[in-house]
């Protein structure tokens, strides 16, 4: 892959892979690489989850530090057994990405986020803010949400 300086909005450090440096770099379009020796190692729609790929493929990786407490309670989980045959074979996935009491399902399809879902841990519940998504992640979505508000420790789902 060529990526032009034009196209880069931001370089951060990732993390370090044996000994190596491992860059997070945003395009202008909003989709974020994890790239190390000058190679892609991950790819994805948010920086935590690029960091996510790269600690299951790579189990030394270190994770830097971030600057901002923003990442550092960031907590990225998969949900895509909750997807049909068919979506997991055509390259979708469905991770939860946690900041503090802030959650967001995003749904991509080949580490481009397509959909997005957007709720909060308030009052022992999980508030869904809006439901705008594909008609086919229904079931899967359902299930992904269902699985973090119990990893929450959450009694109800809401939808506002």
């Amino acid at each position: 892959m060529n990526l032009k300086p034009e196209d880069i909005s931001d370089i951060e450090t990732g993390g370090i892979l044996d000994g190596q440096e491992v860059k997070l770099i945003r395009t202008k379009g909003g989709f974020w690489l994890g790239i190390a020796n000058n190679k892609v190692i991950s790819s994805g729609s948010h920086p935590a989850i690029v960091k996510h790929v790269i600690s299951k493929i790579y189990p030394n990786f270190q994770p830097a530090m971030c600057k901002s407490e923003k990442f550092i309670d960031t907590l990225v989980d998969r949900h895509s057994h909750f997807l049909s045959d068919d979506l997991r074979k055509s390259g979708h996935d469905i991770y939860s990405i946690q900041d503090g009491q802030e959650i967001e399902f995003q749904i991509t399809k080949h580490n481009m986020k397509i959909a997005s879902v957007k709720g909060a841990l308030k009052d022992e519940s999980l508030f869904i803010n809006e439901l705008t998504f594909p008609k086919e992640f229904t079931k899967a979505l359902a299930g992904a949400a269902t699985e973090k508000a119990l990893a929450c420790n959450s009694k109800f789902i809401k939808v506002k």
